[in-house]
């Protein structure tokens, strides 16, 4: 019989009690970006956003987060709170539109169609009369 067969398993077995465990570093959680256009809200408190949009349809909290939703012809605008950094007051992280018939539009076109922004007076020109 080979005697260091059981040598070499010897020490292979010290060693493979002396070592350290290999732990997987947590995964990481990473929020999608904000849809591009949505600057008039993210940010902004419920309050903001209500009075922008008038009152919401749907206000449901998971959690930490809210959503508000509104309803409103021509799409359905759904808008997702958070709490801001140190568990501060809520503010819009992102938000997620459709049609009614349940087809895709760029939550930034539903925000414009619901509230358009306002033009300030000053920077309208009147039209060339003929």
């Amino acid at each position: 019989m080979n005697r260091a067969a059981p040598a070499s398993l010897s020490l292979l077995l010290a060693l493979a009690a002396c070592a350290t465990p290999v732990v997987a570093p947590p995964p990481v959680v990473r929020i999608a970006p904000p849809p591009p256009g949505l600057d008039r809200i993210l940010g902004a408190s419920v309050a903001t956003v209500t009075a922008l949009l008038g009152a919401a349809s749907l206000d449901r909290t998971e959690g930490p987060a809210r959503q508000l939703q509104f309803v409103r012809p021509p799409c359905v605008l759904d808008v997702f709170f958070y709490p801001g950094p140190n568990n501060g007051p809520l503010a819009v992280r992102t938000a997620a539109a459709r049609r009614y018939d349940g087809s895709r539009i760029d939550p930034a076109t539903c925000l414009t169609l619901l509230a358009p922004p306002v033009v300030p007076a000053a920077t309208l020109t009147p039209a060339p009369r003929r």
